[in-house]
């Protein structure tokens, strides 16, 4: 197997910069788990944060030409295992009146909460490892799912874990 890379890079904020950093992303035809876009640090910049499956090689030929692209202002790659990755999930579920304790039970085992309750459905909301909303997923099957909407992980380097920082610019992120 492929070993997983976390991509993150800091930009300016502005359509054409987007496009530039989405396209070398897009470019490297690389499997992609999960992509998002976000606010950044400061004011008018944003980051991405995509995990890729790629070697050492081609993280590192991504991570070179995200570095020349106009408008980035830093950008890492490092391996999965020294990253956090979180996700948040809107799921709506069917709300059968006689099936709401049940529900809610599962999906406070998940850390989850109900957002919004509907007359024959409700939304509950979930954040956390890569691994929470798949499991929850499964265990509100029996009830029903409607529609389910997941933000992409959002990566960060572990400040737990004992990582040699390799680029100046991976301080910054």
């Amino acid at each position: 197997m492929t070993p997983t890379h976390a991509v993150s890079v800091s930009f300016d904020d502005d359509l054409l910069t987007f496009n530039r950093v989405v396209g070398v992303v897009r470019r490297r035809n690389l499997p992609t788990e999960g992509i998002s876009v976000g606010p950044g640090n400061g004011v008018g910049v944003l980051r991405l944060s995509v995990l890729i499956q790629t070697d050492d090689a081609g993280a590192e030929r991504m991570l070179r030409q995200l570095e020349k692209t106009n408008g980035v202002r830093a950008s890492a790659v490092f391996p999965a295992a020294l990253a956090l990755a979180r996700e948040v999930a809107l799921i709506k579920v069917r709300a059968a009146p006689t099936d709401g304790a049940a529900m809610r039970s599962v999906v406070s085992r998940f850390g989850g909460k109900v957002v919004e309750e509907g007359v024959d459905a409700v939304v509950v909301e979930v954040g956390g490892d890569r691994d929470t909303t798949p499991r929850l997923l499964e265990a509100l099957e029996p009830f029903g799912i409607i529609e389910v909407a997941r933000s992409g992980a959002v990566t960060l380097r572990s400040a737990s874990r004992n990582a040699v920082i390799t680029h100046p610019s991976e301080a910054v992120l």
